[in-house]
């Protein structure tokens, strides 16, 4: 089996994670890996520093393809990033910036993207042609798998699906728009409901320290009991279900993989994003349907970005 090397990287809002992966046919394995906080300064070109930094941490004296993945809305192929909503950045050319550091080429994609391709080929989804993924984490974000191809659209500007709108003119999102979905269902909003007026039951679960509060906190006072945490995450898992099951009945794919931190943490948000999905979806459309929980974790990210930069960079 013939077998390469690639670098992936995992750009989030809130932490930066690199690996360096063995990439053979069908299978992929992470030979070493780095993870730290993106840290106050986001700036572009801090970011970029501390990415060039740990690309070379992971291949010293090596020069492999690399590939990233980010939670942004991209321009095309182009490496710039149109808007990064829990960065901050609007219109920054993230991969060149990125490749002045490293002295090479990246290749740059949206986080989802990489993500369903790497569950798509090493993952829950293996072998399958038709994969819609939605993970829900700081945001909330969606990819696709069309005919075993990576479906990108004509701008590589699809299945945004976190700022699909639910509620018109209703809450503010991070990428400047109202009423999207995000807006009411990722993470970040979530906790930013509950921070400003916390229960008793949510500082009893912070133990005071509301700089730790996350969404599975917000979960949680809701199943004790919590009637404005009960409200909020009632109503995400509304509008994320109506979301998924307008998305499967346009999409109709074989696998619907769910996965992301908020998802795992949170099992009130899924229990009732699952029922309100199955009750709204085309029927037609769960004919064959495999519902599925992504495997890979964090893993996926950069496995997939690894497999993406090796294969787009031509290597």
């Amino acid at each position: 089996m013939v077998t390469t090397r690639a670098i992936g990287i995992d750009l989030g809002g809130t932490n930066l994670r690199g690996a360096l992966v063995e990439l053979g046919e069908g299978e992929a394995t992470i030979l070493r890996q780095e993870r730290r906080a993106v840290g106050e300064d986001r700036s572009p070109e801090t970011v970029a520093r501390a990415l060039a930094v740990l690309v070379r941490e992971l291949s010293p004296g090596e020069r492999l393809p690399v590939g990233v993945g980010i939670a942004a809305m991209l321009r095309g192929t182009t490496g710039v990033v149109a808007n990064a909503p829990n960065l901050g950045w609007r219109d920054v050319p993230f991969a060149r910036l990125a490749e002045a550091e490293l002295g090479q080429p990246v290749w740059l994609d949206n986080d989802v993207n990489v993500i369903v391709w790497g569950e798509q080929r090493f993952g829950a989804a293996r072998g399958k042609a038709d994969v819609l993924c939605v993970f829900g984490g700081t945001g909330v974000g969606a990819g696709a798998v069309c005919d075993g191809r990576l479906y990108r659209g004509a701008g590589n500007a699809s299945l945004e699906l976190g700022h699909v709108k639910v509620v018109e003119n209703g809450r503010a999102c991070g990428c400047g728009a109202r009423g999207c979905v995000e807006a009411y269902a990722g993470g970040r909003h979530l906790v930013e409901q509950v921070r400003e007026q916390p229960s008793a039951v949510l500082l009893e679960l912070v133990q005071g320290r509301l700089e730790a509060l996350h969404a599975g906190h917000v979960d949680e006072a809701a199943r004790r009991g919590d009637e404005r945490a009960r409200g909020i995450i009632d109503e995400a898992a509304r509008w994320l279900g109506l979301t998924l099951a307008n998305a499967v009945t346009l999409f109709n794919p074989g696998c619907l993989l769910l996965g992301g931190t908020v998802w795992v943490g949170c099992p009130r948000l899924r229990e009732g994003t699952l029922g309100h999905f199955r009750r709204l979806v085309n029927v037609p459309a769960l004919d064959g349907l495999n519902i599925a929980d992504a495997v890979l974790g964090d893993d996926a990210g950069v496995l997939g970005a690894a497999d993406l930069g090796r294969r787009e960079l031509g290597r």
